[in-house]
C-alpha cells in the first residue's frame, strides 16, 4: 500500500512540474534563472528515505530506467528535474546521482512543487 502511495506521489510531482511549465507558456508565471549546487537524486528512493553512500549505483540505475530524477540543492530544497522540452532528463543526468554537481537552469513552481529546467549540469571536482 505504501509503495503505491509513493509511486502515485512521484507521478503527481512530475505531472505538477510539467503543468508548471505549461503555466509559464500561458504567461501566468515567469521562470527564474539560477545556478545551484547539490546532488541528483532518484525521487522514488529519496521520498522513501533511502540516502546512503552505497545507494549511488542503485540511484543511477533507477534514473537510467526512467524513474523521475530530482535535484537536492545544498540548502535542502528539492526540485523535480526537467528538460526544456517534455523529454526525460535521464540521459542528461546519467551517472550523476549522489555526487556533487552544479546545475544552471530555470526554476518553475506550481502549488508548492518546484521544478528545475536544466540548461547545464556539471560534476564538481571534489578535494581528496
Amino acid at each position: 500500500m505504501r509503495k503505491k502511495f509513493v509511486i502515485a506521489a512521484i507521478v503527481v510531482l512530475v505531472l505538477a512540474a510539467l503543468v508548471a511549465g505549461t503555466r509559464y507558456l500561458m504567461g501566468e508565471e515567469k521562470p527564474v534563472e539560477v545556478t545551484l549546487q547539490g546532488t541528483v537524486v532518484d525521487l522514488h528512493c529519496y521520498l522513501e528515505g533511502v540516502r546512503v553512500a552505497e545507494h549511488t549505483a542503485c540511484a543511477n540505475s533507477c534514473i537510467k530506467r526512467g524513474l523521475p530524477a530530482g535535484f537536492l540543492a545544498d540548502d535542502g530544497t528539492l526540485y523535480v528535474l526537467l528538460e526544456e522540452k517534455p523529454v526525460s532528463v535521464k540521459d542528461r543526468v546519467a551517472g550523476l546521482a549522489d555526487v556533487p554537481v552544479k546545475v544552471t537552469g530555470k526554476t518553475v513552481t506550481r502549488n508548492g512543487v518546484k521544478g528545475l529546467q536544466i540548461t547545464s549540469i556539471e560534476k564538481l571536482k571534489t578535494s581528496g
